[in-house]
């Protein structure tokens, strides 16, 4: 009798140990440190991407179409202790961009949200609109120019739209999408959000300094987008396809064609296949992280 006490005393006093250690392996995955980390979440068939800068600020770039997936990838990436978003880019009012976000700013402490400021006619909006409203957050729109200073050096510009909203082009609510350049020391990064081929030549034509070391694949990888010339002018090094299972064709043959042809093929990360991609840099060099999902 004694014995079996004995055992189960043991039993008691292990299982609370290896908690406490999985707790602290938890938390030491999730630290902050001194790079930036860019991850491009899996979020199914959608755009969703968390900056993490060196001073602890959090910056999230679109949710996706699922707030279980978003919420699921956040997560994995944010320490439990950590409840507070910066900054909330929506780069265009659509479902696959937008819908994620909703709840986030249920589950988070916004402290600013950015838009395109494009008029959009959908449930989804309306619910995000009704959400923001509500919170009170401080409330912006992207126009190209501006400049956030993230501190040590890091900054994330504006790109597009610009003032004056573009009408008439082959998708006004995409190519009026927000753009942005993440930018440190050395390495930087394009995110184009959804804008098509006429929104590209914009910004050939307006915003010299396009060149970035990865390059966020717009629309999806559909071949309305990334034209040759785009390409060119951006040169990357690295390009990440956000795109889940779907019935668009996305991405098209003809835009990883085009991709392989300036970055190559192993340097081209679809979350897909690579599950979430996370970047990591110290402005100097460049790491890459693939979270590939279990299937």
């Amino acid at each position: 009798m004694a014995e079996f006490s004995r055992r189960s005393a043991l039993r008691w006093l292990i299982l609370p140990l290896l908690v406490a250690v999985m707790l602290v392996g938890a938390v030491v995955l999730t630290l902050p440190d001194d790079k930036l980390h860019v991850s491009f979440l899996d979020v199914g068939q959608g755009d969703a991407i968390l900056v993490q800068t060196p001073n602890h600020q959090n910056i999230l770039i679109d949710g996706g179409p699922s707030p279980k997936a978003l919420n699921l990838e956040l997560g994995k990436k944010l320490p439990f202790w950590d409840r507070t978003i910066d900054l909330v880019v929506s780069t265009q009012p659509q479902a696959d961009h937008l819908a994620g976000l909703v709840e986030v700013l249920e589950r988070y402490k916004v402290n600013e949200v950015v838009e395109s400021g494009v008029p959009y006619n959908s449930s989804v909006y309306q619910e995000w609109n009704n959400s923001v409203n509500e919170s009170g957050v401080r409330r912006n729109r992207a126009i190209a120019g501006q400049e956030v200073d993230l501190g040590g050096g890091i900054k994330l510009e504006v790109l597009n739209p610009p003032g004056e909203l573009f009408q008439g082009t082959s998708d006004d609510v995409d190519n009026n999408g927000v753009v942005l350049k993440l930018e440190w020391g050395e390495v930087s990064f394009l995110l184009t959000a959804d804008i098509r081929w006429d929104g590209e030549i914009e910004l050939i034509q307006e915003r010299p300094g396009l060149q970035s070391t990865v390059l966020k694949v717009a629309h999806h990888g559909s071949n309305s987008s990334t034209t040759e010339q785009f390409l060119a002018v951006v040169d990357p090094q690295a390009a990440v396809i956000s795109v889940g299972n779907n019935t668009y064709g996305h991405p098209a043959n003809e835009t990883v064609e085009r991709l392989e042809g300036v970055v190559g093929k192993e340097n081209i990360y679809r979350t897909d296949d690579n599950g979430t991609v996370e970047f990591i840099t110290n402005g100097e060099r460049l790491w890459v992280r693939e979270e590939k999902t279990p299937s």
